[in-house]
């Protein structure tokens, strides 16, 4: 279940409100359920994400399929996306990214000295995998998805990794949202320490696996809010800092300059100091 946590006074909302609010958006993806899932389930879920459910799968196009180990998202009829894409926390490649020294600049980016586990919001959470890597190092995460195909993949993610107890105190530290950050972010009862956004952008990577991912997550998500009002929205939030992923040799976002960038070899991390606070510049190369 979508865990929403709670919004200010008589605002709070349960998820299926928020997820019928979004599939007012054009989607025209069919939603079929693989032999020995639950009608139930399946007509519940393709109701939920506005889908239409069909009973077989189609010959060629973009497909929601739930099936019985988990919920994914592929494309039929196209060789070179002839997979699928789910989320999974429990992968060797989550699990090694999850134990990765402290030292990762997302991590220094993020982090808030003398805080044990500061309150952050990742308002553009897609698949989790930044948001469930913070959470691994400490951080209260409130993830924002406004994609509800996107954040259905996402919230079955987190579903099947809370079967592991080596991650029950990780994701105890999770919520998830679904709908526009821009709506979502005033109506948030706690102030935030920082605000992680990461607009999509293209990524170079010698990876078969994730470049299918990728293309596969764009594909699904068409990404139709703008990353410039969403910065000024956080912003004006007054959180201790604002970090936002770039592409390494990409322009500022919004033009507007960081306090300070921690640099990659393909992408950084601009950080934009809160209202009265103060960093020392730090670059990595």
């Amino acid at each position: 279940m979508i865990q929403c946590g709670r919004l200010k006074g008589n605002q709070q909302k349960n998820h299926r409100v928020i997820i019928k609010s979004m599939s007012e958006r054009t989607i025209t993806i069919p939603l079929w359920g693989a032999p020995g899932t639950p009608l139930l389930r399946t007509e519940t879920l393709a109701r939920d994400l506005g889908l239409s459910r069909v009973d077989a799968p189609p010959t060629e196009g973009p497909l929601v399929r739930l099936t019985e180990e988990r919920l994914e998202f592929c494309t039929l009829g196209d060789p070179d996306l002839s997979g699928a894409l789910w989320v999974d926390f429990t992968d060797t490649h989550a699990q090694r990214r999850s134990r990765a020294s402290a030292r990762e600049l997302l991590i220094r980016a993020a982090r808030i000295r003398g805080v044990d586990h500061p309150l952050l919001i990742d308002a553009t959470a897609g698949l989790g995998r930044d948001g469930f890597l913070l959470a691994a190092h400490g951080f209260r995460v409130v993830m924002i998805e406004a994609n509800p195909v996107v954040a259905a993949l996402l919230d079955d993610g987190l579903r099947r990794a809370r079967h592991l107890p080596r991650l029950e105190a990780v994701l105890a530290r999770i919520r998830l949202f679904v709908g526009n950050s821009l709506e979502l972010l005033p109506q948030l009862d706690e102030q935030p320490a920082v605000i992680y956004l990461d607009p999509m952008f293209p990524q170079r990577t010698k990876s078969a696996k994730v470049k299918q991912d990728l293309r596969l997550l764009q594909l699904l998500d068409r990404h139709d809010l703008a990353p410039e009002p969403l910065l000024a929205a956080a912003l004006a939030i007054g959180a201790n800092k604002v970090v936002v992923k770039r592409p390494l040799k990409g322009p500022f976002l919004g033009g507007i300059a960081p306090g300070h960038c921690l640099k990659g070899k393909a992408i950084r991390f601009d950080v934009y100091p809160g209202p009265g606070k103060k960093e020392s510049p730090v670059q990595i190369v």
